[in-house]
Formats: structure tokens, sequence, C-alpha cells
């Protein structure tokens, strides 16, 4: 595959567990290897309510109805969309798909991936 005028033997989309572990491997093999990812970086310890107690968050950690229109999709998990949670996943209104079948495509625009969301691996 080329790009530009640079040409590469194989590209990972996505950083996350499994991404960045492909482009580990392939590297390591000797391949000329591009990774494409999307989002901001999130440091370590950029975890916004990581520490946070039940308590002191708003509504209890509960969503609000608004939280769950704009996750929709996430919000159909009974997970992912808490106050603690929901700064880490894309709102389905502005960036929306079609389901021809139901999918839970839970999405998170960030570098790292859900191993970022769930782990902060």
């Amino acid at each position: 595959m080329a790009v530009g005028n640079r040409s590469f033997d194989a590209i990972v989309v996505g950083t996350g567990i499994s991404g960045g572990w492909a482009a580990k491997e392939l590297t390591e093999k000797g391949l000329k290897t591009l990774v494409l990812d999307r989002g901001r970086m999130v440091k370590h310890g950029e975890y916004p309510t990581a520490t946070k107690k039940l308590w002191e968050l708003p509504y209890a950690g509960r969503p609000t109805q608004a939280d769950l229109r704009k996750q929709a999709v996430a919000a159909r998990t009974g997970y992912a969309v808490t106050q603690a949670t929901k700064h880490w996943f894309v709102n389905d209104i502005d960036h929306p798909y079609i389901e021809k079948k139901p999918f839970g495509w839970v999405r998170g625009y960030h570098v790292g991936g859900r191993s970022i969301m769930w782990g902060r691996q």
C-alpha cells in the first residue's frame, strides 16, 4: 500500500488492544507498518471520574434522558452510559450510523481504543 510517496507492508486501523498488539507483532517481524487512529491522545492521569465515589457524581451516577438520547447505542448495554463513563463514548446524534440489523457498536474517539475506556491500560 502506498501513502503519498511512502509505501507500507501493512496498515493497522486502531490502537486498542488488538490493533496495538498487531502493530507490535508486524513491526517486530520487520514489516513496514502504518498505524491509523483518530481522536484525542489521553495521557495517564486524565481520567476525570476514575477516583470519584458514586455519591460525588451527578444523579448518583445515573444517566439523564439527554445522555440516553445522545448515546443511545452505548446506552443499550445497560452499563456504558453513566456519569462516570459517558465522556468516553461517541455522541450518536453527531456521529450516527445505520444499523441494518441490531449491532451494539460502542465507539469512543480517542487513541488507545477501549483499553482506555475500561482499563486505562
